[in-house]
């Protein structure tokens, strides 16, 4: 699954990468969460012009609160077929957390691109109004990196393929594919991570589990 992840790119860097401009001057973000408003990049209107807004991260339903769906059956199950259909959206990141448990302790990870560029989770976009929307991250198999820490991550779309995954035409196996070929790193952090009290750049810094702090607490 995906349960946290991190921004902190510039708004200058991100309005190139995405190619329109961002109506906001962007603050990093180092502890995001499920609730939490989160920059979303959907085709709109008729046109189906790109658009660049705010979503928040999770679709309440009678059942439960879904903030990811899975890759496998997100073409089948109900609640998402349509909008995997005609409603894919992009999410910009840096990095995301998975946490790694043994039965005693639950130990997270920061996860990120190799190159040290953007990486953008394939998600689906619900538009409740004019002004408000939600977003459901997918999620795949666990690349070789991950598989160690996490059997699910998030499903991560190149670049090169925005356009067709936006507009639909990116098949299941193809993005599947297209996630697996970008390259991933991952470190141990400090359990701070676990409280959204906490929200700053040392989050995502490297730390030896026997020197964090914050377990020898217990």
């Amino acid at each position: 699954m995906c349960g946290r992840f991190c921004l902190y790119s510039s708004t200058d860097t991100l309005t190139e990468e995405i190619g329109i401009p961002i109506a906001e001057d962007l603050k990093p973000s180092h502890n995001i969460a499920p609730g939490d408003s989160i920059l979303t990049v959907h085709l709109e209107g008729n046109v189906r012009k790109r658009s660049i807004a705010r979503s928040h991260w999770g679709l309440k339903t009678p059942q439960n609160f879904h903030i990811n769906s899975r890759i496998e059956t997100v073409d089948t199950a109900p609640r998402f077929r349509e909008a995997w259909e005609t409603s894919r959206a992009l999410i910009p990141a840096n990095g995301f957390y998975e946490w790694y448990q043994d039965g005693l302790f639950k130990q997270p990870y920061y996860i990120f691109p190799t190159d040290y560029k953007p990486l953008y989770f394939g998600a689906l976009h619900y538009s409740i109004s004019e002004e408000e929307s939600n977003v459901v991250l997918i999620t795949t198999s666990a690349n070789a990196i991950i598989q160690p820490i996490h059997k699910r991550m998030p499903l991560l779309i190149p670049r090169e393929k925005h356009a067709l995954w936006l507009s639909g035409e990116l098949s299941k196996t193809d993005a599947i594919q297209s996630s697996e070929q970008i390259a991933l790193a991952a470190h141990t952090v400090s359990s701070r991570v676990n409280k959204l009290i906490h929200n700053d750049p040392s989050l995502i810094e490297k730390k030896d589990p026997i020197k964090d702090d914050q377990l020898r607490l217990f």
